[in-house]
């Protein structure tokens, strides 16, 4: 990386409640320009500083990360909670390499809808859900065409 820049402010979080019932996960993912996908875990060298910080639920742990990205690259922060009907919600965040939040979708249930941002960026939200298994039922991205 000949330009680097540090996103602060991110989230990796792997808690539940007392009862087990509702369950909060958080994930950082980094995609590269060329398109790849890196996790945290398998590179930690793009890993600045790392704080433990009060996690959502009791039992678990969270840590905010300060990342060290190329400018072209996009960080992306997904973040989901189950509850106790098993209902899943939660949202995907696209940041820039810089560290500007340009796009966030929003997943109830199996469907993902943009939430904001311009659609141009609704690729980097298909890449990372079908990359982790996240199982979608219907999208609107904003990237399907058609007229609204």
């Amino acid at each position: 990386m000949n330009a680097e820049s540090i996103v602060k402010g991110l989230i990796e979080e792997e808690s539940r409640s007392r009862s087990g019932r509702h369950v909060c996960k958080r994930l950082v993912l980094i995609v590269t320009k060329g398109g790849a996908i890196v996790s945290l875990t398998k590179d930690p060298v793009r890993v600045l500083s790392k704080r433990e910080v009060k996690p959502t639920y009791v039992l678990g742990r969270a840590f905010e990360v300060s990342v060290r990205t190329d400018p072209r690259d996009y960080v992306v922060q997904i973040s989901l909670i189950r509850n106790f009907l098993r209902k899943v919600k939660g949202y995907i965040s696209v940041f820039t390499g810089t560290g500007q939040m340009v796009y966030r979708a929003k997943y109830i249930d199996g469907e993902l809808r943009r939430s904001l941002g311009k659609p141009v960026y609704a690729w980097i939200v298909r890449l990372i859900s079908s990359a982790i298994n996240i199982p979608v039922k219907a999208t609107m991205l904003g990237d399907e065409g058609g007229f609204k």
